[in-house]
């Protein structure tokens, strides 16, 4: 019983001289935040200059824009799918000057030419319409005028028959999803034209269909900043022609 007493009386005195026990050390390192946009520092490095722009649905991509008033999605280039010089759909891009004033974009690969703003530029976007844009110059923080031309040769959807009903086919494709107004002609061919309200995440926008050869094309006016100026945008609907009708 002694014997017992002891050596209770011994741990008690062992583990008071202990001390307590420090707790493991744990790394308390944070992930770092606001580290740079490598598409942006990578554009930046090659001398050109970096922009963030916000699109007609409240969106922002970054664009590096090049000298001679191209320019492309940051990741776009960064992956080296476009560059200064544009590829794809945007190889046509030249300095000419129509007679009204403005600059001529032509696509030799479609034969289609257009009539933009001369401050304006073109941009190649990394979407999966792969479509190209028509930027003007900041206007209170946003680019205005804005048009998107598209027309992709890898989607089913954009290559209807050419007897098609167009309105069927937009249809069936989910594509005719806003307010319908009244048709319109582009380049001597009738032209479906949606209009899509302003809300409180984007801005209105126009957007026409029509199709040619097999080809469905998608124009759309942004009225970026809530302003508009038909004038304008008529000019450039109208100046939209092919080489052969």
């Amino acid at each position: 019983m002694k014997k017992m007493l002891f050596l209770t009386i011994f741990l008690i005195m062992l583990a008071s001289c202990t001390g307590p026990q420090s707790p493991s050390p744990t790394s308390t390192a944070l992930p770092q935040a606001n580290l740079p946009n490598p598409a942006s520092v990578y554009c930046q490095e090659q001398g050109f200059q970096s922009e963030i722009h916000t699109t007609t649905d409240g969106s922002q991509t970054g664009i590096c824009r090049f000298p001679g008033g191209s320019a492309c999605d940051e990741w776009a280039y960064y992956r080296g799918d476009c560059g200064p010089v544009p590829q794809q759909d945007v190889d046509s891009f030249t300095d000419e000057i129509a007679s009204d004033g403005c600059k001529v974009y032509r696509n030799e690969t479609l034969g289609y030419s257009f009539h933009y703003p001369g401050d304006a530029q073109i941009v190649a976007n990394d979407d999966p319409l792969k479509s190209i844009s028509v930027e003007g110059s900041l206007v209170e923080g946003e680019h205005w005028p804005q048009f998107t031309i598209s027309h992709p040769s890898n989607r089913e959807a954009y290559h209807p028959p050419e007897d098609v009903d167009l309105v069927q086919w937009l249809t069936e494709h989910n594509l005719l999803t806003d307010d319908r107004l009244a048709d319109v002609q582009i380049a001597g061919i009738p032209a479906i034209h949606l209009h899509h309200d302003r809300s409180p995440q984007s801005y209105a926008d126009d957007r026409y269909f029509f199709a040619k050869s097999g080809q469905l094309y998608m124009i759309v006016i942004g009225h970026a900043g809530d302003k508009e100026d038909w004038d304008l945008y008529n000019h450039f609907l109208e100046s939209f022609q092919f080489e052969t009708n």
